[in-house]
């Protein structure tokens, strides 16, 4: 199938009727558009500046489902004419709409039923299309796989593909994007919005640099970097992935970005995969998380999420976790262990005096048992309280940081101040 012949059924069908025709795909991105016969309202010039069709301005989630011709009603918030739709099907399968103006409801039937015919011969035809770009996307998915195996042949012949092919046009280096996504609404499939933000996220990037694979809950892109700054150009590609998985409205809630390497060349792929992994763990919901930004968190995102109730969590951090007062004591001892102890550094971060700052990490070494003066207690601490930020553990009555202590206790600092004053 060639675009050619889409175009030719297009411009024949746009002559007879004397109206301009656009065909979408089934993910309502441009495909073919006829000769303008001025009959375009400010949302088809939208669609044709942007290549795709809004799924608001044409009640995409009813009409998906269609199986014959409908109408568009006229939206003026949205600057949108009544168009007549018609569903390109074959086989059952949904492969784009046909959409023509028809602003006062005077196309006839017989023009109708002719949109209706083109929009089969172009099912035909696209679902060749559709064929080969599944076949395409196959081969990719399996460059991607052997290109992170672990096998060094299998990784070697994948290399001189993808280098063979164009897929990359130089072997420098490279990083991977793992772009996760959660389950959506109950009864909301959000994988076709997952894979096509993806899609449009690699169409923004130079054909020769970028090389995706998308299962249904996750994406691997692989992305060869300029050596100039390869970090600073990842970063930026990680948000730019991030960007358009937030756009899509189903995907709100449920998305997130980690990103492993720059490594040297194709041969360490499987290295920065592994990073990315990790740092996908440690990525909180609607953000990027960078292996080379995680820090001490890179060795604490490998561990796996404790039981917070378990033996395997010293007693004496159990014990301060259930106390009434951990909702201000925890965060409390989490800034001034982040500080490395700085009492002054850490009261400016808490907006509190240090009298009241040494009163609460006293009540925490009381109730914990342990020593913040004991090198090793300060270790544990840290680490338990790392694990819990990375795997999201909260506590029983949780509050922001920086919130004021329940009564007794800050009229229990306000005394000591006193006396000490």
């Amino acid at each position: 199938m060639s675009v050619e012949q889409i175009q030719t059924l297009v411009d024949a069908l746009a002559t007879r009727l004397g109206r301009a025709v656009v065909v979408d795909d089934q993910e309502l991105r441009l495909v073919a558009v006829s000769e303008d016969f001025g009959d375009a309202d400010p949302a088809r010039i939208w669609s044709l500046l942007h290549r795709r069709t809004r799924p608001e301005d044409v009640c995409f989630d009813r009409i998906k489902r269609s199986t014959g011709p409908g109408h568009i009603p006229e939206n003026p918030d949205l600057e949108l004419w009544q168009r007549l739709y018609v569903p390109i099907r074959c086989r059952g399968l949904l492969l784009g709409f046909v959409w023509i103006t028809d602003r006062y409801g005077d196309l006839p039937d017989v023009q109708i039923a002719d949109a209706a015919r083109t929009a089969e011969t172009l099912g035909s035809l696209m679902y060749g299309r559709w064929l080969a770009a599944g076949h395409e996307h196959g081969v990719r998915r399996q460059l991607v796989e052997q290109l992170l195996s672990q096998d060094a042949a299998t990784r070697r012949a994948a290399r001189e593909e993808v280098l063979d092919r164009g897929l990359f046009d130089v072997d420098g280096p490279v990083a991977v994007l793992l772009a996760g996504r959660g389950g959506g609404a109950e009864g909301e499939d959000t994988g076709p919005a997952f894979a096509a933000a993806v899609e449009r996220f690699c169409r923004g990037l130079p054909a020769a640099s970028v090389l995706a694979a998308c299962r249904p809950r996750r994406a691997t892109v692989i992305l060869a970097l300029r050596p100039a700054d390869p970090d600073a150009e990842l970063d930026r590609a990680a948000h730019a992935l991030l960007a358009e998985l937030s756009a899509e409205p189903a995907l709100a809630g449920c998305r997130r970005v980690g990103a492993g390497g720059p490594v040297p060349t194709l041969a360490g792929l499987p290295t920065a995969k592994r990073q990315a992994d990790i740092a996908l763990s440690a990525a909180g919901t609607g953000s990027v998380a960078l292996w080379s930004g995680l820090g001490a968190h890179a060795l604490l995102a490998q561990l796996a999420p404790p039981v917070w109730d378990d033996t395997l969590i010293p007693r004496g951090v159990l014990t301060l976790f259930a106390d009434p007062s951990a909702a201000v004591l925890v965060p409390t001892l989490e800034t001034y262990l982040d500080c490395a102890g700085d009492v002054q550094r850490t009261a400016r971060e808490l907006c509190v005096h240090r009298t009241t700052l040494y009163y609460r990490l006293g009540r925490a070494e009381q109730i914990s048992g342990l020593s913040l003066r004991d090198g090793r207690d300060r270790l544990l601490l840290h680490l338990v309280l790392g694990l819990r930020r990375l795997h999201g553990a909260t506590l029983p009555g949780s509050l922001p940081r920086r919130t004021a202590l329940p009564t007794y206790v800050e009229s229990e600092a306000l005394n000591v101040r006193r006396r000490a004053g």
